[in-house]
């Protein structure tokens, strides 16, 4: 396949978003995103991500581009290493490219045989084989529009029922391998992998099936089991529910968080359509990030047993560490959120929501039990040093300012009955074994300075910050903005690569052009060019006055030419040659005059003056 296609189907199955979120916490800024730049150490984020342009620049050391260019300043690669890593990201294997045509299942493919099966198996749970699976919704108080709603059905107890179904439908078995729908055995057949289970597809953010999580209805020891991962499916960076929740919760300004499946159906059936849960994993950095897109808040309501206990833990200190603000809801008497909604009603869980407590409070009670309950000193110890390192790590994301970390401490100085100070030398010292883990930060490279400060070279650049920002102006400017006139080498390749787009036929966007330079320094140099053109607007007034200034330098350079012609030595032939020689220097002078008529010279005067001067 085609270097050029293979790039643009990394870079359209992926989101600049998510990328970077991965790595840093990113808060909505109006329609884009910003964080600290993870390129030089500041304390005020500087860093932007645009999700229209699909790109990112940090403000304060200047650097920018792509996702592609991300990688590379991120993780101190070459372009061809981050294209492969993000390639795995995006599911696409390379060695297509190598090998002129894509070679098994594409993310299309799968995509496609999920939605088939899950019209499989919404026909089994109608049927006569769904009798059980659909008492058991009804039993759990799932309503028959839910099911509908969330696509509840079921897998029969074979271990090729999918597979018989797939070969009625002429569905290559291939196809259910790479989508996790069956498995291989080992004597080189397949069976199914969901087997007498009920079955929840998972959708992503934008409602595609990417996998589905089947629960038991047998004695089977695995109550859930989740699609295996594939090239479209993780269940580390995605959430159920999330393609339902992503409006809700923009509108409420929160995201509710549960365990199950089940629990997240009757939330949302009980009005709580901003709630998404877990597939069976602990709370991620991808989670969060992906929270992050739709609110700021986010309400954690986990089981009130021990493994909910734990799995709170860990989604505290992730989600608190990405910038979300968190709370703890605990729902009681030892109830899921599925059954407590049933039994108390939505009034009621909206009480357990807002009786939350912050995941401050959350963690400060935590630490006070452990160290009450703990009988020996070292156990204490490790508890309060297990606090202060987490405090830690919450200031150097900004997660708590001094007052709260200064209240934290005098909190924990009562309990400990330690002075405050020694507390706080022993913070600053965990804050300084903290920063010299850290990746050493690179002192800020200065930006790209000014290219160029003739009237020409300024507006030559002036026309490409308009093109990047403005396309569209093109037709007015290609028959006589010429980049081969600029001096410097990066912007004229800049200038070069722009027009060769400009004048072809797909359609110009930022991201794509990008990725047309595999240098860190191309994405820096391009992003302040398109950052300089959209502050500066007034597009077609900008191209206008530009071209004006081309013009006039055009016409002084005329100039420039003629005297120099003019200064060199008369012809001293022959007056047969001596009259061409005069109509030849006559014409000079005309032409002279000509291009100096906008400083009010006439003929008269360019010629006295080309005497004076000669």
């Amino acid at each position: 396949m085609d270097r050029e296609i293979l790039t643009r189907q990394i870079r359209d199955n992926l989101d600049v978003v998510g990328v970077i979120g991965r790595y840093l916490p990113l808060k909505r800024a109006g329609a884009n995103f910003k964080g600290l730049c993870p390129f030089h150490q500041e304390k005020t984020p500087s860093f932007h991500v645009h999700p229209g342009r699909q790109t990112f620049k940090c403000f304060g050391c200047g650097a920018g581009g792509d996702i592609f260019k991300f990688i590379q300043l991120r993780e101190k690669v070459d372009f061809l290493e981050a294209r492969r890593m993000l390639a795995d990201l995006a599911g696409i294997s390379l060695e297509d490219e190598k090998r002129g045509g894509v070679r098994g299942p594409t993310k299309s493919d799968l995509v496609g045989v999920n939605d088939w099966a899950q019209q499989v198996f919404r026909r089994q749970f109608i049927g006569v084989a769904g009798a059980d699976a659909r008492n058991y919704v009804t039993q759990r108080g799932i309503s028959a529009e839910s099911v509908e709603q969330f696509g509840i059905g079921l897998a029969l107890d074979r271990m090729d029922g999918l597979i018989e179904e797939a070969r009625k439908a002429r569905i290559d078995v291939a196809k259910l391998l790479a989508a996790g729908l069956v498995k291989q055995s080992e004597r080189g057949g397949h069976y199914d992998t969901f087997r007498h289970r009920l079955m929840f597809p998972i959708p992503d953010i934008n409602g595609r099936i990417i996998g589905f999580g089947g629960r038991t209805l047998g004695e089977d020891p695995a109550k859930y089991l989740n699609t295996p991962a594939t090239t479209i499916f993780d269940k580390s960076s995605n959430l159920f529910g999330v393609d339902r929740a992503k409006h809700a919760a923009g509108k409420t300004g929160r995201t509710v968080v549960v365990e199950g499946y089940t629990d997240c159906i009757m939330a949302h059936q009980a009005g709580f359509t901003e709630t998404v849960a877990t597939l069976g994993t602990a709370m991620t950095d991808a989670h969060a990030a992906l929270l992050r897109r739709y609110a700021d808040r986010v309400i954690l309501v986990f089981d009130s047993d021990e493994a909910g206990q734990r799995a709170a833990e860990r989604a505290v200190s992730v989600t608190l560490s990405s910038g979300l603000d968190v709370w703890m809801a605990r729902v009681p008497e030892g109830k899921d959120p599925c059954d407590y909604i049933l039994a108390a009603g939505a009034e009621a869980f909206e009480a357990v929501l807002r009786a939350g407590v912050g995941a401050l409070e959350f963690k400060w009670r935590q630490v006070a039990r452990e160290y009450a309950d703990s009988a020996t000193s070292p156990a204490r110890k490790r508890a309060v040093d297990a606090f202060l390192e987490q405090l830690t790590v919450w200031a150097g994301h900004g997660v708590i300012d001094p007052i709260q970390r200064g209240l934290l401490v005098n909190q924990l100085s009562k309990v400990l009955g330690l002075p405050a100070e020694d507390l706080h030398r022993q913070l600053d010292r965990l804050a300084r074994r903290s920063t010299r883990s850290r990746l050493a930060a690179s002192k800020p490279e200065a930006g790209p300075g000014d290219r160029s400060t003739s009237p020409r070279q300024v507006a030559l650049q002036q026309v490409i910050e308009v093109l990047l920002n403005e396309p569209r102006q093109y037709p007015s400017v290609g028959t006589w903005f010429d980049p081969g006139e600029i001096r410097d080498s990066e912007l004229a390749e800049v200038g070069r690569e722009l027009k060769a787009t400009l004048e072809g036929e797909r359609e110009f966007r930022l991201d794509e052009f990008l990725g047309r330079f595999e240098s860190e320094a191309s994405g820096r140099l391009i992003t302040d060019l398109q950052i300089r053109g959209e502050r500066r607007g007034q597009y077609g007034e900008v191209i206008a006055a530009a071209r004006e200034c081309i013009e006039a330098c055009n016409r002084l350079s005329e100039s420039s030419a003629l005297v120099d012609a003019l200064r060199q030595p008369r012809d001293t032939q022959p007056s047969e040659e001596g009259k061409d020689g005069q109509s030849q220097e006559d014409g000079l002078l005309r032409a002279l005059a000509s291009s100096a008529r906008q400083r009010h010279f006439s003929p008269a005067r360019v010629r006295r003056r080309f005497i004076q001067e000669t």
